[in-house]
């Protein structure tokens, strides 16, 4: 039995800006690069795990970035299977808009864990790998676009105990016995999904959404059966395995979505494959085309003072084209009122050919933070949507804050007007 190949990739964010940057050539690199490696490693099934766009509504040249990259793949490598789902940030029905088109390619795109009538079909979620031309398949993939509320059961059933496991487990359930009933052993078995998986994974809190349903946000890695070849996972922007099983992994996002993330090791992963055993599963790291430098370099926020003679002192970047300037963010202890300092810090850079991203004042306690609001001329960028709504709350009922309940409605409000699916 011949050796197959599967590269796993996942939260391309296309159309993403960097705190108002615009990133559309770091993914064309991004992406010519992809392109370059599937050929070189002869990959034979591309799996994307979802969030290929920022936003529900991504532009004209978001759009166009992948589907030329479809088109491009399609000259260079005709033999290699595209397997992609809607993430959180993705809306499924839009991705789905072009499903004829992408099927034309011999691309499977899943928005959406429902058929065209709203029904519940795990067998169209079960995709043939190798199956073109009438071929035998070598492999099958399970694609699990993200499960939303909806996705998952009626209104009365997700208000009982425990309803995001139980439901989810339900769904896995059916979608992993239509995957036994096409595939015997000798196949290679995958899933595809997009969330929260197991118990120890790192998060960054600034550029991944709560995904919280009721009040439980993870789902244990035992949903994912354990005779899967491989489980490739998105969401989480870090690279990491997901309940301790190295067959449970998150490829990560290529590039850094926030400041944050400037020192994630952004990979993909090439899993080798040999009927249902692996042969070897490599990281390979995505290269980094714009830096992002953080002022101070470490955990600890820098003085004022500090943080000014540090920028002084930065090489000159302004030879560097302007696509190619590096991002910077600043970070400083605010010890005493400086409402001129970001002023301060554009001086510093002025001319060096830095894109300035976040000013950011940093204080001991989180009340502290939330009154940077009227103070030192604070960017809402350098805040997630919740610590909004937490300090609109707090203005507004000074002797009280928000209730679990209270913040899990926001949430799922911030989330539905992003993807255009406000709860009713």
């Amino acid at each position: 039995m011949a050796k197959k190949r599967v590269l796993h990739t996942s939260d391309w964010h296309l159309g993403q800006t960097f705190h108002g940057f615009d990133r559309r050539f770091e993914h064309e690199r991004f992406l010519a690069w992809l392109l370059q490696t599937i050929t070189a490693h002869e990959i034979d099934a591309l799996f994307i795990s979802g969030d290929v766009f920022d936003t529900a509504n991504p532009s004209t040249a978001a759009q166009r970035l992948w589907f030329e990259f479809l088109g491009q793949l399609l000259v260079l490598r005709r033999s290699c299977d595209v397997v992609a789902i809607a993430g959180n940030h993705d809306s499924g029905a839009g991705l789905e808009k072009t499903d004829a088109l992408t099927k034309s390619l011999g691309h499977h795109v899943l928005g959406s864990v429902r058929d065209a009538a709203g029904e519940f079909d795990p067998q169209r979620l079960v995709i043939p790998l190798g199956a073109r031309d009438g071929a035998a398949p070598w492999g099958y993939a399970a694609a699990i676009p993200f499960l939303r509320p909806d996705d998952l059961g009626s209104l009365s059933e997700l208000q009982q105990e425990n309803a995001f496991e139980v439901l989810t487990r339900k769904r896995h359930e059916a979608i992993f016995a239509a995957l036994r009933d096409v595939s015997h052993e000798g196949h290679a078995r995958f899933a595809l999904a997009h969330g929260v998986v197991g118990g120890e994974t790192h998060r960054s809190a600034e550029s991944e959404r709560d995904l919280r349903i009721g009040n439980v946000e993870s789902m244990p890695v035992d949903m994912f059966p354990a005779d899967l070849t491989y489980v490739a996972l998105g969401h989480l922007h870090r690279p990491q395995r997901a309940g301790r099983r190295d067959s449970v992994q998150y490829a990560g996002s290529p590039l850094p979505l926030h400041v944050s993330e400037a020192d994630y090791a952004h990979r993909v992963v090439v899993v080798t494959v040999q009927g249902s055993a692996v042969l070897s599963q490599e990281n390979i790291r995505v290269p980094k085309v714009v830096a992002v430098v953080r002022v101070p370099e470490g955990k600890r926020a820098a003085t004022p003072d500090e943080a000014l003679l540090t920028l002084r002192a930065l090489r000159d970047m302004s030879a560097v084209p302007a696509e190619e300037r590096p991002y910077l963010e600043v970070r400083y202890r605010l010890e005493s009122p400086r409402p001129a300092f970001p002023q301060e810090v554009a001086d510093a850079i002025d001319g060096k050919g830095y894109r300035l991203t976040v000013v950011r004042a940093e204080r001991e306690t989180e009340l502290a933070r939330a009154q940077d609001f009227a103070a030192e001329d604070a960017s809402l960028l350098s805040f997630t949507p919740e610590e909004v709504f937490r300090e609109f709350y707090r203005r507004k009922y000074p002797t009280s804050v928000p209730s679990e309940a209270l913040l899990q409605a926001f949430g799922a409000l911030v989330d539905g007007v992003l993807t255009e699916q406000v709860p009713s």
